[in-house]
């Protein structure tokens, strides 16, 4: 009895070993007919089980005393924004990772990401499904949805993306940057702790006003923390603060832990979000009955589910979180980044200055027009230049999925096999010194302005030079790009108005530091970035900020 026990408990771990092993072959025989480089990992990057245990395993493999090749390298979720372009430098411009679940290219060729964009279209390439499912907690989504029912979504909120609305996303941004601006000024000598929780409170505010018609005043984490009873505002930043957690255990498992301390308030987050979202819906219903003038992201969803009967109502809630989703975590990391690098290079803060008091000029500091912001091509470079280095998505993933599909790689015709993962290594393409030149891991935002001859301040004479079409893609580009690309502009420039036309950052100086140690220490927190859900600095209130009026 004991024997046969012990073999029944045996049996189920030795046949998923076996059948992980015999998928890695057959996987592996299939990448060799790529002629490309191949890179062997036992554990595929997509393993949900072993993208949460990783950060905690591998820790312990990369402390044994003998070389574990390339697992540690390269098997984990990340590694991109470590290596940058190096494993290419190493491995060619595109290498393959066998794994037991699917291979994946990798690659950072400018001119295969424009071929694979162009032909997303016909449907050769498209993103695979499998890998976003999880999005799909609160309704199928345009993130989670290709062909025939993307295009019916992408019909309902394209249209919600325009000037009218940009211009609200512009007043918006900065009344919520000048309140933000005044609580950090109000922290004084000790400098902003809280700065990743600020800043995703801006960004949410500002998408709630722009996108849903939601008016909220800046409040700080530790003020919504004293405020009682969750607001719409308060759990849909629960959510998205907690969005992991919430999609791999789902919205039914987490109502049945509510008991377990810190999940019952994320389960009334989400019965709150989805309760208020029910509310608006109709609430939104019965305005726009009848009417056809332009609205903002919610009405154009609910027209397009109440009018044209192109969505359902769960449909416009699943969209509503992931443009959320987006729109908000996305662009509060790239602030994040910005601010940090910000107070490591005064002279980037000075070169910015300048051009805000040319552009921004005199009782137009509070309330500048909206005309203004295409003259902010520095700010817009510094933008630019942080999502080069440091983009929250580190990746696009495209794929082939039911035929096989033809890629030229160099002077390669390749034959792409069914259901075989393209990746975009955004990292790798946006430092590779082929690009970018030999200072292509310096951030540099000077990089991005070109000057033009002739007379006059120079100011009126500069402008961003656009990089070769599949260059850089942080937001992707062609069908699939991303539809708030210029909200995301207009946002993030509005707010740097602002904060630095007036006033600059700096790391708060902790009893013995000097100029050099201070940025050091803002150096470190900017190095310990990796991924959650997105690329993000792990611990920012390692090196607290402090803003300051500008001498």
């Amino acid at each position: 009895m004991t024997t046969f026990l012990l073999l029944t408990i045996l049996l189920f771990p030795t046949l998923f070993i076996l059948s992980t092993l015999i998928s890695l072959l057959r996987n592996y025989l299939t990448a060799r007919t790529l002629h490309l480089p191949i890179i062997v990992l036992p554990i595929s990057p997509e393993n949900p089980l072993w993208m949460l245990t990783s950060p905690y395993i591998l820790p312990f493999f990369r402390a044994l005393p003998f070389s574990n090749g390339h697992f540690t390298r390269f098997c984990y979720t990340g590694w991109e924004f470590v290596e940058k372009s190096r494993a290419h430098l190493e491995f060619g411009d595109a290498f393959v990772l066998a794994t037991p679940g699917r291979n994946w290219i990798y690659t950072c060729d400018a001119g295969v990401i424009r071929e694979v964009i162009r032909r997303e279209r016909g449907g050769e390439f498209a993103r695979p499904l499998e890998m976003l499912s999880v999005l799909e907690t609160f309704g199928a989504n345009i993130a989670t949805v290709n062909g025939a029912d993307w295009q019916r979504m992408r019909k309902c909120t394209a249209a919600s993306f325009n000037e009218q609305n940009n211009l609200l996303v512009w007043t918006e941004s900065l009344r919520q940057g000048n309140q933000m601006l005044q609580y950090w000024l109000s922290a004084g000598a000790e400098g902003v702790k809280t700065m990743a929780y600020d800043t995703r409170t801006l960004t949410l505010d500002i998408l709630a006003h722009a996108g849903f018609g939601k008016s909220f005043d800046f409040q700080s984490r530790r003020d919504r923390m004293k405020s009682g009873a969750l607001s719409y505002r308060d759990a849909l930043a629960l959510i998205l603060e907690n969005a992991i957690l919430i999609l791999a255990l789902g919205p039914p498992v987490l109502k049945k832990l509510a008991w377990v301390p810190g999940l019952g308030i994320l389960s009334e987050a989400v019965d709150k979000f989805k309760r208020c979202m029910t509310d608006i819906f109709d609430e939104t219903t019965e305005k726009t009955r009848g009417q056809r003038t332009q609205g903002n992201f919610l009405t154009s969803l609910v027209r397009g589910a109440v009018e044209d009967k192109l969505l359902t109502p769960e449909e416009v809630i699943g969209n509503i979180f992931i443009f959320s989703f987006a729109g908000h975590d996305t662009t509060s990391h790239t602030f994040e980044f910005s601010f940090m690098l910000l107070a490591m290079h005064p002279k980037v803060q000075d070169w910015m200055a300048e051009e805000l008091n040319y552009v921004v000029k005199g009782d137009r500091v509070q309330e500048p027009g909206y005309d203004v912001f295409p003259k902010l091509v520095r700010v817009m470079a510094v933008m630019l230049e942080t999502l080069r280095l440091y983009d929250p998505l580190i990746s696009v993933v495209k794929g082939t999925e039911g035929r096989a599909a033809k890629l030229k790689f160099g002077e390669q015709d390749i034959m792409v096999p069914p259901k075989t993962r393209v990746i975009f290594n955004i990292n790798a393409l946006h430092s590779h010194p082929q690009y970018w030149g030999d200072d292509a891991l310096e951030w540099k935002p000077s990089r991005w302005i070109q000057t033009a001859t002739g007379d006059g301040p120079v100011h009126d004479r500069e402008s961003i030079t656009i990089p070769t079409t599949g260059l850089f893609v942080p937001w992707s580009e062609g069908m699939r790009g991303c539809p708030g690309k210029k909200f995301s502009q207009v946002e993030y420039v509005a707010v740097m108005v602002i904060l630095f036309r007036e006033y600059c950052v700096a790391p708060v100086k902790r009893q013995g530091e000097d100029d050099i140690a201070a940025k050091a220490r803002a150096q470190s927190a900017l190095k310990d970035t990796g991924m959650r859900l997105l690329l993000q600095m792990l611990h920012p209130e390692k090196c607290p900020l402090k803003w300051e009026r500008r001498v």
